[in-house]
């Protein structure tokens, strides 16, 4: 018997159940109802499991042959003890999505105990079963963690996204952020390969012997590519070996592919490649592919697509990306319904440049040409602003034409990339860049100089008094001022002097 599979350990069998979700048996009833508990932990105790010793199931299947015949689940999964609660989660998600995906077939059971065979083929999953779990312990990894990452693991990728992991530095163990990878050993198990994060990609330092060109490092920043192939000594000193280079865009660290081990097939998405074309791929270069398949949403039509390709030695596939043609053409378009968004919708907010634009301004909301011309940096003349009193911080800047007091102003409203928000001035920009002084407009000197210096007038001698804040334009006293001014100057009056008659007491 083979060693690996005397050594194989004991196998858990899932089955789907009450609530949709796959559940752990436990064991089975006269009537062939399977006894089913939660694949978690806290139940290993309770799992029925199965030798695979020798057939992988055959004791079950002797003990429960004549209930299995007419069995009330809807089949079998027979996963690694060590893992019921990760590989339980995966499976789950996966036959919700696709009960016939080819990736569940390392786990199904069928009904005379035997595995499902998986047919030959390019790009087979790995059996997660052989995988080390007790690697996976030690990095902190869950069931939830895993479900949506390890589909793509067993087809050979790296996980999607960025995975949290324990790490032990210096004897304190804390957590990062990497990506996860499937490798199969020499004696067929699988261990987790970890990827981690990194802030910023190192181009100074030699990478396996090679030290990057300035032209190498714009061509990372470009495309993520090295574009080349680089000659690289994994063992220094040692053999070379031409390689392709790519840099893991997620991790900010270079990964790299033998070029003897880059095999690209006649067709991508049913375009068919010149040897000319596929002798360019496998040298790290870039091509026009013409003539895709574009993948269909529902409801579409099928149609064609013309990208650039380049393989990627960080994912392993080809990478596809716009042509600058295209992505002018998108950015036309996406302007063009952008314009008729706002044609068409309500006003909002917009950020131009670091300058964030809002339809209101002191109140005021602009009109759509009004509030289209500042987005473009145009000032626009906007009347009947106000501005509540602020409560003032030390060093906080204030509006320039603003009349704290509550009272309307005419002003130009126009985003100033020096300060980087959008101002409210009495002259327009123009006069501003000429260097002369910011002051309130003729219009409403007064008014603010008054409510917002304290300064006196006529108008403000009178208004002050009655706690009157002035209006915009106002420099003369009213009517009602006068009349006001005269009655207090009477009640302010005092009483006149009596004449003396020159008669008074003797003394």
């Amino acid at each position: 018997m083979d060693e690996n599979i005397k050594n194989e350990e004991p196998k858990v069998l899932l089955t789907k159940g009450e609530d949709g979700k796959l559940k752990a048996v436990s064991g089975m009833e006269k009537d062939g109802k399977l006894n089913t508990v939660d694949p978690t932990k806290e139940n290993a105790d309770k799992f029925f499991q199965v030798n695979p010793s020798g057939n992988l199931i055959e004791n079950f299947m002797q003990k429960f042959s004549g209930q299995y015949r007419q069995p009330s689940h809807t089949g079998l999964y027979a996963v690694a003890g060590s893992a019921v609660d990760k590989i339980a989660a995966f499976l789950d998600k996966i036959i919700k999505m696709n009960p016939d995906d080819k990736v569940l077939a390392p786990y199904k059971v069928k009904p005379d105990g035997q595995m499902q065979e998986q047919s030959p083929g390019k790009y087979q999953p790995l059996d997660l079963n052989k995988v080390d779990w007790k690697d996976a312990e030690k990095l902190g990894l869950s069931g939830d963690q895993l479900q949506d990452t390890l589909k793509a693991m067993a087809y050979g990728h790296k996980s999607p996204g960025l995975v949290d992991i324990k790490a032990e530095i210096d004897g304190q163990e804390i957590t990062v952020k990497a990506r996860l990878s499937l490798q199969e050993q020499p004696d067929g198990s699988i261990k987790i390969q970890t990827h981690p994060f990194q802030e910023q990609p190192d181009f100074e330092s030699p990478y396996m012997g090679v030290k990057f060109t300035l032209e190498d490092i714009e061509q990372f920043k470009q495309t993520g590519n090295g574009g080349r192939v680089f000659d690289l000594e994994p063992v220094p000193g040692g053999e070379k070996i031409p390689s392709l280079i790519s840099l893991d865009k997620l991790t900010n660290r270079f990964e790299s592919v033998p070029t003897s081990e880059i095999k690209i097939g006649p067709t991508i998405k049913n375009a068919v490649l010149s040897q000319e074309q596929i002798t360019t791929f496998e040298h790290g270069g870039s091509i026009l592919i013409k003539g895709m398949d574009k993948r269909v949403k529902p409801g579409e039509e099928p149609s064609k697509i013309d990208r650039i390709g380049q393989f990627n030695a960080a994912n392993r596939n080809i990478d596809f990306r716009f042509t600058p043609e295209q992505i002018q053409q998108y950015q036309q378009e996406r302007q063009a319904r952008r314009e008729q968004a706002e044609e068409n919708g309500p006003l909002k907010a917009r950020k131009v440049g670091d300058i964030w634009i809002r339809p209101v301004q002191g109140g005021v909301e602009l009109t759509r040409e009004q509030f289209q011309k500042v987005c473009k940096g145009i000032p626009v003349w906007v009347e009947g602003m106000q501005q509540a009193p602020p409560k003032q911080k030390e060093g906080a800047q204030q509006i320039e034409t603003a009349d704290w007091k509550g009272q309307k102003y005419n002003a130009w409203v126009w985003p100033d990339p020096e300060r980087g928000h959008v101002r409210h001035t009495s002259k327009h920009p123009d006069e501003l860049r000429a260097g002369r002084k910011v002051t309130p407009a003729d219009s409403h000197k007064t008014q603010v100089a008054v409510n917002n210096e304290g300064k006196t007038n006529e108008a403000t001698k009178h208004a002050q008094s009655k706690g009157e804040p002035l209006k915009s334009g106002q420099t003369n006293p009213t009517a009602r001022q006068d009349e006001m001014k005269k009655e207090r100057e009477q009640k302010q009056s005092p009483a006149a002097p009596k004449k003396s008659t020159g008669k008074g007491r003797k003394m």
